[in-house]
């Protein structure tokens, strides 16, 4: 994978060339990872675009269950929601 500042991309011959040797570009400001250009073509456009979509609600998912697992809702709280939600 291959890194570039933002404020690299005022030199887009470079970012092109970047992206048809590595596929993807990690974009960083203030050497932290900010985004990720991935290299697409007309005819797989659509599909990366879902895939891209499914990690990303996927990663969300796991993270969701991750805090539900360190912190869970006690019977107590779900019942006091319910009746307040009812009133």
């Amino acid at each position: 994978m291959d890194y570039m500042a933002v404020s690299e991309l005022k030199h887009s011959k470079n970012l092109w060339s970047r992206l048809e040797s590595s596929r993807e570009v990690v974009l960083t400001r203030d050497g932290k990872p900010g985004a990720l250009m991935v290299s697409v073509s007309s005819e797989n456009l659509e599909e990366i675009v879902v895939a891209v979509r499914r990690a990303l609600f996927s990663q969300a998912v796991s993270k969701a269950r991750t805090r539900a697992e360190a912190d869970p809702v006690s019977d107590a709280d779900i019942e006091r929601e319910i009746r307040a939600a009812r009133s």
